[in-house]
């Protein structure tokens, strides 16, 4: 039997929502009220749970992707079991989390008497019958093949330790995979203990406990995310922004005249444009399921903006097509939304370079981190006049402090220096920028 999870009406509002991220893959087990995946609306992310217990057969919209209000989004093979020549009227239930647990420990799941609720095996009643002794198959030896026994070696598992599931006794690498996942789950339960020895001492100490949902969970998982998979290295350095404070003063008017707030931000993502034309690379992202590098031919760089409910990130598209007034005009029509809430999901989408800028809050060099899948991001501190070296002579100088983070699998160190150099001299040249 299939299950089909479809989106919800979150609100009376709500008509569609924006896939921001999955939880689970195709293939992956999962128990009822499990967090699948997570939307976004135009105001807040919400999660979607699994409403039955069983096998993620097909995910319907990637992330990414937006869906209306009905749409399926992801389809659960739900299974009961019943031991062979049974009776259909006494079927045993066992999730396939259950049955993974029952395959890693070598019990016989079908031979195992059920506690819980409905007749349902459950994972103590697997431990249980493992801990008699009498359901593990007794193995005197294995078999692996050679790219399975490196892989045993890279995870630092014992081939002995392991019950094989192929053919004849042979490990595979699911085996191994199994391994892996029960070593996991016993450092998670050892983990939680520790978390109970803290809520203890929390007791006879005053503390308060705030939810972590919405939009900073959002952020707190794309953040580990970003750590987790991306190799991330931050080169810093600074441009002369003299011509540039000059530059911003003498148009400043006109482009007021025009109903535009002409901020250095602007100035930073048409300099970033350039340079991602130039260097690619740095515009590109790595698919790892399919081991192959996205390189983008379109430039749409983020900006990333505070707000009341955490950080959000809207979207300037194709910012190398677009003159300097225009990505100054949509940077404050973006930022007004975000704060007010309004700004849709499609507008926060699609990005393929990131720029940070903590100059706003007097902040000078940082280490910002990669909104994932991006290869790099740009951060930018206050512009602020300190004492520089001219021709043996010191001289005072407007100076913007840079920091390029950026994905070391895609990008090697001498390309980062060489396109955050690029950045610093049309930073410091803002007259190049005009005829780009």
């Amino acid at each position: 039997m299939v299950v089909e999870v479809t989106l919800p009406k979150l609100s009376d509002s709500h008509d569609e929502s924006f896939i921001t991220f999955w939880h689970v893959s195709e293939g992956d087990a999962v128990e009822k009220g499990a967090t699948l995946v997570e939307v976004q609306t135009e105001k807040a992310v919400s999660e979607i749970h699994a409403p039955e217990s069983g096998t993620v057969k097909e995910i319907k919209k990637k992330r990414g992707d937006t869906a209306k209000v009905g749409e399926v989004l992801a389809v659960i093979a739900v299974e009961t079991f019943a031991p062979d020549g049974g009776d259909p009227q006494t079927e045993i239930k066992i999730t396939p989390r259950v049955k993974k647990l029952a395959k890693e420990l070598g019990v016989d799941w079908s031979t195992v008497t059920p506690t819980g609720a409905n007749g349902k095996i459950t994972e103590e009643d697997i431990r249980r019958a493992a801990s008699a002794g009498k359901q593990r198959t007794p193995q005197k030896t294995f078999v692996a093949a050679p790219s399975v026994r490196k892989f045993a070696r890279e995870q630092n598992v014992s081939l002995e330790e392991i019950t094989p599931s192929g053919k004849n006794g042979r490990i595979l690498k699911s085996d191994i995979e199994a391994a892996l996942s029960v070593r996991q789950q016993k450092a998670t339960d050892e983990a939680a203990a520790s978390v109970e020895i803290v809520k203890k001492q929390e007791s006879r100490e005053k503390v308060r406990r705030v939810p972590l949902t919405g939009i900073r969970k959002a952020i707190a998982q794309a953040m580990v995310r970003s750590m987790r998979t991306i190799p991330q290295v931050t080169h810093f350095g600074e441009a002369d922004a003299t011509r540039l404070v000059q530059h911003r003063r003498r148009i400043k008017p006109l482009a007021e005249q025009q109903g535009v707030k002409l901020t250095y931000l602007a100035y930073v993502v048409k300099a970033l444009a350039a340079v991602l034309k130039k260097y690619p690379m740095l515009n590109a992202s790595l698919d790892e399921e399919r081991e192959e590098i996205v390189i983008h031919e379109f430039i749409h760089i983020g900006f990333a903006v505070d707000t009341d409910r955490g950080l959000l990130v809207p979207v300037i598209r194709d910012a190398d097509q677009k003159s300097l007034f225009q990505i100054a005009k949509e940077i404050e029509e973006l930022t007004a939304k975000a704060r007010a809430g309004t700004i849709q999901a499609v507008e926060m989408s699609g990005g393929t370079c990131t720029v940070s800028n903590i100059g706003s809050a007097n902040g000078s060099w940082f280490t910002p981190i990669i909104h994932y899948p991006q290869s790099c991001l740009l951060g930018i501190g206050k512009v602020e006049k300190k004492p520089v070296v001219v021709d043996d002579s010191i001289e005072i100088a407007s100076v913007m402090p840079l920091s390029l983070t950026y994905d070391h699998r895609l990008i090697d160190g001498m390309m980062a220096q060489h396109a955050l150099n690029e950045c610093q001299t049309y930073l410091s040249e803002p007259d190049w920028l005009l005829v780009m």
